[in-house]
This record gives C-alpha cells, structure tokens and sequence, in this order.
C-alpha cells in the first residue's frame, strides 16, 4: 500500500456521479453560450454529451487509481503500475473521445441533408 486512501470505492457508482456533475455544469455552460448566441444547439448538444461522458471516464479513472495505491493485496510497485495504468486509459479515452468529436465527418452537416 503506497497511501492509506481508506476502504475501496465503487468505480461504477462514482463514474455515474462523475458523469452527472459533469452533465450539469457543461450543460449550463453550453445553455448559456447558445442564449447569446455563441453556439448553436446542436453544438450545445454535442459539447454537453461529450464533457459528461469524459467526466464520467475521468472520475472512474481515478477513483480505480486511489483504489490500486491504497489496496492491501498488491506491493507498493503493483499499485502504482496499476493506478498509472488507469490515468493513462482516462487520459487516452478523453483523447480519442475528443479527437472524434472534432472530426469533420462527424458533424458535416452533408450528412444531415438530402442530395
């Protein structure tokens, strides 16, 4: 055990609580650039769904972090391996949620429109 992070944290529960606080604040957020008419909805939309699932993804990342350094069962080398491990999957699932997101194909409006 690296640090005493006390007993283990249920991953999932806090991925869902993460995601919902994240829903909430970027959903304002984007609520308020679209009444000023800085963003449209859809861009709303999209900007909205996309902070809340990385902040889903973030939270779960690290609470299984925190996890892996204060587990009891693995050596100080396992659960920092471990816990790095997981920064780097929510550091590459935000990365590719954010690189999706920006590809053009994915939000050309010649999908949106009959030829």
């Amino acid at each position: 055990m690296v640090v005493n992070t006390g007993t283990p944290r249920s991953v999932t529960g806090h991925a869902i609580s993460g995601g919902l606080i994240a829903f909430m604040l970027s959903g304002a957020c984007a609520y308020a650039k679209y009444k000023r008419n800085e963003i449209n909805k859809q861009e709303a939309i999209t900007k909205t769904i996309k902070a809340s699932v990385e902040g889903g993804i973030l939270t779960a990342c690290g609470i299984a972090a925190a996890n892996a350094l204060g587990s009891n069962t693995k050596s100080t080398a396992q659960g920092i391996i471990e816990a790095t491990t997981f920064v780097a999957i929510g550091a590459a699932s935000v990365y590719g949620i954010r690189t999706l997101a920006n590809k053009s194909c994915c939000t050309a409006s010649k999908f949106l429109t009959k030829d």
